[in-house]
């Protein structure tokens, strides 16, 4: 009975996420998860276990397993990766979880669920500026308490540090390089953008933790090295697509900046990746590519994110470009913008998005005449866009200016 009620609430919290949209399905891509995970699958089938690997959108870094064999990663997880073998690790990581039934064990216990039950409140205080992961919680909390979040938020110390050993013999069984678990949390230590708590793959204290136990189980003495992998980009292009829209879409725009830019370094004929990152930096607009020293530390970062919630985002764009620093910035960001749009209509020709971002561009800067053009040039290459009408809107607005600069 208590396996099928476990069971009952894994698959609900499945339906949850699949009912609200927060599975992004690509067929390649879930074929590719499935393939990086085969080797490192028990051999014998589990009991009330079918296994299943999907993606989160969610810009947001981190991965959760569930008892029913389900495992998400995140959009945003994937974009911070560099190799098959990393992905590897996550992966086995979750699976252990899984094959080891330590969501059953820790729900045995009432002070656990008291705990679940206020973290879930928590979370329900925190909704990150224009992302899901706290509606992902929120939202299939009425289905399973413990079974949620302790899957998303990590288990005991004990528990999390014998998924990530045993994970290390499975990548060495499966001839995956373990080392590159080392490297990804050393990579999770670099903080782009302000968040509110550490998620599980970015909780410090313990990363740091991590690392040094992993490097004694592997015998590594110095800094593990990037294993590169230049086709990585290339077969996850669509979750670092989808991402950086999310990215944006949750005032992420450092982090769009990196994600786009290792696309354009990795594609650098690929016209959608140069004209997202053309967006990315225009949507910096008067903010610096990288935080400061101070808010790069949890108190800066508590900080720094109570200060971006109290504001719009038009208002923080405007105060910051208020300032000296923020005028600068928004020069630089603005120049490399037109730059990498042009970019774009160059490599393709026929792709509408690169004028849009111009018109928009130009119409920020007072440059009526340009922004008019670029519309217009919109509007051509792709007239049955589904913003046809909001663009034409703009035209009208900016013709009854005059066609100027």
């Amino acid at each position: 009975e208590y396996g099928t009620a476990i069971e009952y609430e894994s698959n609900g919290v499945d339906r949850q996420l699949e009912n609200r949209a927060f599975v992004y399905h690509d067929p390649v891509l879930e074929r590719r998860l499935a393939e990086v995970a085969a080797p490192l699958l028990p051999s014998a089938p589990l009991e009330r276990v079918q296994w299943r690997f999907r993606i989160l959108r969610d810009p947001l870094v981190n991965a959760f397993s569930l008892p029913n064999g389900s495992v998400y990663v995140t959009t945003g997880l994937i974009a911070l990766m560099e190799n098959d073998d990393r992905l590897a690790g996550v992966i086995s990581h979750e699976a252990v979880h899984v094959t080891n039934r330590h969501a059953y064990l820790l729900n045995r216990s009432l002070r656990k669920k008291t705990i679940a039950r206020e973290v879930i409140h928590g979370v329900a205080m925190w909704i990150p500026v224009g992302g899901v992961w706290a509606a992902t919680v929120y939202a299939v909390s009425n289905v399973s308490d413990l079974t949620l979040v302790f899957s998303v938020y990590g288990y005991s110390r004990e528990v999390e540090r014998q998924a990530d050993l045993e994970s290390v013999d499975r990548l060495r069984q499966s001839g995956r390089d373990p080392a590159q678990i080392v490297r990804l949390f050393s990579v999770l230590d670099r903080r782009l953008e302000p968040e509110p708590v550490p998620l599980f793959y970015r909780d410090h204290p313990k990363n740091a933790n991590r690392i040094a136990y992993l490097k004694q189980a592997l015998r590594l003495a110095g800094e593990a090295q990037a294993a590169r992998d230049p086709g990585y980009v290339s077969r996850m292009r669509p979750a670092f697509l989808q991402n950086i829209r999310l990215d944006l879409d949750s005032r992420r725009f450092r982090s769009a900046v990196a994600a786009a830019q290792r696309m354009v370094d990795a594609l650098p004929d690929d016209a959608e990746a140069a004209y997202w990152l053309g967006e990315s930096y225009r949507s910096l607009g008067p903010r610096k590519p990288l935080l400061d020293e101070t808010d790069l530390t949890d108190i800066g970062q508590r900080k720094a994110y109570k200060a971006m919630i109290r504001q719009t985002e038009e208002e923080e764009t405007a105060q910051l470009a208020r300032t000296q620093e923020g005028r600068a910035a928004l020069d630089a960001n603005q120049r490399k913008a037109e730059d990498l749009y042009h970019r774009a209509a160059s490599i393709g020709p026929r792709l509408a998005a690169p004028q849009l971002g111009l018109g928009m561009l130009y119409e920020q800067q007072g440059k009526t005449g340009a922004a008019l053009a670029a519309y217009r040039k919109y509007l051509e290459l792709s007239p049955q866009a589904a913003d046809r009408e909001r663009v034409e809107r703009r035209i009208a607005a900016l013709g009854s200016k005059g066609d100027g600069q």
